[in-house]
């Protein structure tokens, strides 16, 4: 009895270390080209942002503004949408607090 359980615990061992390593190695090894959610990529669209930002401008009107300013790339922020253009003007609210107030939408 002894012996197939140590072929049971060997067997199991083994095959959790096979697991473990193809898990691994379907994790990303380095960021991706066009990850646009890395510090400087969210840097560089907050700048884009508070450039193309004027008074009394619809959310609408500030995305299309962004996606026409020259330092914007539209390979590197393919996903950029107007979700994620909400999601940065709360983010960047907690730096600006009165950046784009709610009373002026």
């Amino acid at each position: 009895m002894k012996t197939i359980e140590l072929i049971m615990i060997l067997a199991f061992v083994g095959g959790l270390v096979i697991s473990l390593y193809k898990i691994y190695l379907f994790l990303p090894q380095k960021p991706l080209v066009d990850d646009d959610t890395t510090p400087e990529s969210v840097t560089q669209l907050e700048k884009i942002m508070v450039e193309s930002n004027t008074p009394d401008i619809t959310e609408e009107e500030l995305f299309e503004k962004m996606h026409n300013h020259p330092e914007f790339d539209t390979k590197h922020f393919w996903r950029f949408n107007p979700n994620r253009l909400r999601h940065l003007i709360n983010n960047y609210r907690l730096k600006e607090p009165n950046f784009r107030n709610q009373s002026a939408q």
